[in-house]
């Protein structure tokens, strides 16, 4: 489909005079068409939910809301979140308050957190100090705890610190299972006699269904500043087809 895609985004341009894009202009613009369409479902999915909730949506081939599910559960995974020491004085000081857990790069939205096979509460960073003091639910290692700051996991007890950081000798990891982005696509090319020549070797594809091609040729175009409709696509598209056909059978 990254092929596909920009073919049909050239030959647009091209029928309407926009000129042309190069590829490193075209796996930009491509990036974020990908990305956009990948944070639409996240809202489609919230509005879907609160129309099913309300019986306005059908259920079985008619779910949208369990197909937006599906179209997100691709992107799940898991990871071994990464434990970072904040040393004071340059002295290692394994297990303090002070001490964190870093998000994978690629994170988009979270799961949940489990530790030793127990899954970690979230807690706002408001209430996270008032329950550490609490004498009723105190965080342990059947009720651990944590809160989010940025790109950090600051998670209770400490021992989940000390028992998840590398000099120990006996880790016991926090496994993040999450969302992640999408990996950003790439039309890879070799170049011959002055012009890209598409080479799907170096080539990384769009991971979002091939049902949004057209979303993605229309974003595309509205980047590279030309504004389209779906329908001029479809036929476009429709055209290459039949090209395509009678290639095949003459």
């Amino acid at each position: 489909m990254i092929n596909s895609v920009r073919n049909t985004v050239l030959f647009l341009l091209n029928k309407d005079n926009r000129g042309y894009i190069s590829p490193l202009e075209y796996n930009q613009y491509a990036k974020l068409a990908q990305l956009e369409i990948f944070e639409s479902y996240f809202g489609d999915y919230a509005r879907q939910t609160q129309l099913q909730n309300t019986r306005k949506r059908a259920l079985g081939y008619g779910d949208i809301v369990a197909q937006t599910r599906n179209k997100i559960d691709v992107f799940s995974t898991s990871a071994t979140l990464t434990y970072n020491d904040v040393q004071d004085g340059g002295v290692a000081s394994v297990g303090e308050a002070r001490d964190y857990f870093n998000l994978p790069n690629n994170f988009y939205r979270l799961i949940n957190l489990t530790y030793n096979g127990k899954v970690l509460e979230e807690i706002p960073k408001v209430k996270f100090d008032m329950i550490i003091d609490s004498n009723l639910n105190t965080p342990s290692l059947t009720y651990p705890i944590y809160y989010q700051q940025d790109s950090r996991i600051y998670a209770r007890p400490l021992s989940i610190n000390y028992t998840a950081s590398t000099p120990q000798g006996s880790e016991i990891p926090l496994i993040m299972n999450y969302i992640r982005k999408p990996n950003d696509p790439i039309w890879g090319y070799n170049t011959i006699q002055g012009d890209p020549v598409y080479n799907s070797t170096t080539s990384t594809p769009f991971e979002i269904s091939e049902a949004h091609e057209i979303d993605l040729v229309i974003k595309i175009c509205g980047y590279a500043g030309l504004a389209i409709r779906e329908a001029d696509v479809v036929t476009v598209m429709q055209g290459k087809e039949q090209q395509e056909v009678q290639l095949d059978n003459s």
